[in-house]
């Protein structure tokens, strides 16, 4: 990791972390001493450290225990800290400051918004850090309670925990990167040594680079590529499928769209198709209206027929009836006696032989016996 050493009179332990830092080759970064951040009214803060990397930036607090402890550190964000069987505060902090969480605070609240003011895009995430340092011989447990977003203690009796917070913040790929563009306008706003001048600046950027930070053209290309591209709403629906809902389409358009799927679905092709499509108006029936029809007539021609056919049935009923009030006339010869009885013709044989017509009959037929002639 880069290192931008502004003070040259540090305490022992923020040193330490410097050097921390510097052998911190994991992830790129750059850490920044002797930084004031300027306050709302005019009075600027100088945190102990401002370490930036392409995932996070981060105001980093270092916290000495006075005295060696055993025990654990109630560390809260809004209470004052505390060790079980030691009265005052476990740090130093400065005056009107509640723990060392809320020293970092200010810090952290005016660099978001520094760097939101000189952002090209979405703001830029900053984090509070506070690491507590204890002195040789004291076993520490830290009681952190409920912790805001953004804030954090750490434990700082070696750099486990730190490097382990990094490496953490690198995998946070939801938040806006920092650039190397933006970590040198915020520094130049923060008047940084090895910004004072346009050509320090430069060099300052291409170190940036080495590093490991990311340009802004290479963010915006990224995102732009990976960003995926919504649906065009003005698009055509598909000429494969006839619209939903419209009863009136002509089953010519529709077998005229249904072939337009594969390879043959040309668009020179689908204009001259629609050249000679006829429209809408001109088109014949569709295909349940010609089977309504088609039903209706096989039902009146059933009913015709059936018709007829009963009146037939009727007339030829009609012109039996006469014929058969009669009765038939005698036959002049008469078979002789023991023979066998005259067979009756068949029915169907008065359908097709005319009958001759028997003329006026007696009203009283003459008594007829036995053996007498004529009978």
């Amino acid at each position: 990791m880069l290192i931008i050493d502004g003070e040259f009179r540090k305490p022992r332990t923020t040193q330490q972390v410097v050097e921390w830092l510097a052998n911190y080759v994991t992830h790129p970064g750059v850490a920044v001493t002797g930084v004031f951040v300027p306050g709302p009214d005019g009075h600027s803060t100088e945190p102990h450290l401002v370490v930036f990397t392409p995932h996070v930036a981060a105001v980093l607090e270092v916290g000495l225990l006075r005295r060696k402890i055993r025990g654990t550190l109630s560390c809260a964000m809004n209470e004052r800290w505390s060790v079980p069987g030691i009265s005052g505060d476990p740090m130093p902090i400065g005056s009107g400051d509640l723990n060392p969480l809320h020293r970092v605070r200010g810090p952290v609240l005016r660099l978001r918004k520094l760097a939101a003011d000189h952002a090209a895009g979405a703001e830029p995430f900053v984090d509070g850090l506070v690491l507590v340092v204890p002195k040789p011989g004291s076993a520490v447990t830290l009681d952190r309670g409920p912790m805001p977003g953004g804030f954090s203690v750490l434990h700082g009796a070696d750099a486990s925990q730190l490097y382990s917070w990094f490496g953490r913040a690198a995998h946070r790929h939801n938040r806006t990167p920092w650039t190397a563009e933006l970590v040198v306008r915020v520094l130049t706003a923060l008047r940084v040594d090895r910004t004072r001048d346009p050509e320090q600046a430069r060099r300052l950027y291409a170190d940036l680079v080495a590093e490991g930070f990311p340009a802004e053209d290479q963010v915006t290309d990224t995102s732009a590529t990976s960003t995926p591209v919504p649906p065009d709403l003005d698009t055509p629906p598909d000429p494969a499928r006839p619209p939903v809902g419209d009863a009136a389409v002509p089953v010519a358009e529709f077998h005229r769209g249904a072939g337009l799927s594969g390879p043959q679905a040309d668009p020179t092709l689908a204009g001259q198709q629609d050249e000679i499509t006829p429209s809408r108006h001109d088109a014949p029936p569709t295909a349940p209206t010609r089977h309504r029809v088609r039903t209706a007539l096989l039902g009146l021609t059933a009913v015709a027929v059936l018709a007829a056919g009963v009146g037939y049935l009727a007339v030829n009923d009609h012109s039996r009836r006469p014929a058969d009030n009669h009765p038939a006339p005698r036959s002049d010869v008469r078979p002789a006696p023991g023979g066998p009885p005259p067979t009756a013709s068949p029915p169907s044989a008065k359908a097709t032989v005319p009958q001759r017509n028997p003329g006026p009959l007696p009203s009283e037929p003459a008594p007829c016996y036995p053996f007498q002639s004529g009978c």
